[in-house]
């Protein structure tokens, strides 16, 4: 049995899709990140009235795993 998973997080925002696992390294550096924190960390805020970092975009986390015998 073999076992594939497949994982996308994006968010909708002005109209356009971004990809929010792009990891964006500093200095050319990789590290592996916690992938909810990283999309989480890149979507669009902004403040209002209520809230100093108000979500300002929808967003939608993906996972598909696929079981082959």
């Amino acid at each position: 049995i073999s076992y594939h998973l497949e994982m996308s997080f994006f968010e909708v925002y002005n109209e356009k899709i971004h990809d929010l696992l792009v990891c964006k390294g500093e200095n050319g550096q990789r590290k592996q990140p916690s992938w909810l924190e990283l999309g989480n960390k890149q979507r669009a805020t902004a403040a209002t009235g209520m809230n100093d970092k108000s979500s300002r975009s929808h967003s939608v986390f993906t996972l598909v795993m696929t079981q082959t015998k």
